[in-house]
């Protein structure tokens, strides 16, 4: 089975699959998909004859992380026909796709799984929690739906959208008018909407943010936010959502440094790693950070003899350095927090 990746042409002979595998999705939205996203997005598949026998779609994604910006993959569609399952289909796709990520040494690459114990066989973790949120009734607000073809809008929605992630978040996929036309157009496409927030003051109002409705509005739900943390947010609870597979390790420590209240100007962390997809990622490394960031150097394996290493794995660093749990190690290091929503 020769996974492949498939040129512009040939993305059209997965719709079969991708109707079979999401009967959820309306054909609407399954022709909008393809007739947008499938433009510009990267798919591996396997292929039998004319039949997809498995397919990924790795969906292209500007994202602001560790004080740089990056095209990163959002990895969506994981499909494998029902006939084809428990054949190793999906394990060849995915590592093939994982591998090439590697290979343009990017720090991670993520989805939202429809099952995370799909893809922890392959090391991934979570690294975010959604926290559930709509809106609380407020007479300050005016919100309006936004239309897409107002250039000026989005553009203004977008700076908007960036600044309040950029407060309080060091990991978000970075707004633009495309971003959000794509994310307005595929709402459109099922049953949801997109509004921009306003705030009423001194007889005027100023745009705070924005907010996505991924349903009818006939039903009250949480709704997908991006607000400052000022607005009056009713709080529905959290959930586990996205989940990372580290890839270049440098480059995802690159953001990593040391907590400005600790008073050293340096520390150096030991570890080894086990990664068994990807054989460079294995050895022993030793972590530089200071006030400005960090870099890893690998060490000879002799290194590891009469010293104190800590032995970690790629789902451990995601879980630490994401946040997601406390090692005694890691205390003196700053974690990424991320925000992923519209993503979805």
């Amino acid at each position: 089975m020769e996974v492949k990746r498939l040129e512009a042409e040939e993305k059209e002979s997965t719709r079969a699959l991708y109707a079979e595998a999401f009967p959820e999705d309306s054909a609407r939205a399954r022709d909008y998909y393809y007739e947008t996203r499938m433009r510009e997005n990267a798919v591996y598949a396997i292929r039998n004859g004319s039949e997809v026998m498995g397919m990924l779609c790795l969906n292209p994604c500007r994202v602001r992380f560790g004080g740089r910006e990056w095209d990163l993959s959002y990895i969506v569609a994981v499909a494998t026909g029902k006939k084809h399952r428990r054949k190793g289909v999906m394990r060849r796709i995915l590592t093939a796709a994982l591998l090439d990520e590697y290979a343009e040494k990017k720090p991670f690459v993520f989805l939202k799984p429809a099952n995370p114990d799909y893809y922890t066989p392959f090391q991934f973790a979570y690294a975010s929690k959604r926290e559930k949120r709509i809106l609380k009734n407020d007479a300050r607000y005016h919100c309006k739906r936004v239309d897409t073809a107002d250039d000026a809008l989005l553009a203004e929605l977008s700076r908007c959208a960036n600044d309040v992630l950029g407060e309080k978040y060091q990991c978000y996929c970075l707004r633009s008018p495309a971003y959000l036309r794509q994310i307005g157009g595929e709402l459109s496409a099922g049953d949801g909407r997109m509004l921009s927030v306003w705030e009423r003051q001194d007889g005027g109002e100023r745009l705070i943010g924005m907010e996505c409705f991924d349903y009818a509005d006939t039903v009250e739900r949480d709704a997908r936010l991006v607000l400052p943390e000022s607005a009056s947010i009713k709080f529905c609870g959290t959930e586990p959502f996205i989940m990372l597979r580290v890839l270049s390790l440098p480059e995802f420590f690159a953001g990593i440094s040391l907590r400005q209240e600790i008073a050293a100007e340096e520390r150096e962390l030991l570890f080894s790693l086990k990664d068994p997809l990807i054989e460079e990622n294995n050895g022993v490394f030793l972590l530089h950070a200071t006030k400005h960031g960090s870099r890893i150097e690998r060490l000879p394996a002799t290194a590891k003899r009469g010293w104190e290493v800590t032995e970690l794995t790629p789902e451990e660093l995601v879980s630490v350095f994401f946040g997601m749990k406390q090692e005694a190690w890691a205390k003196e290091l700053t974690a990424y927090r991320a925000y992923f929503d519209e993503e979805m």
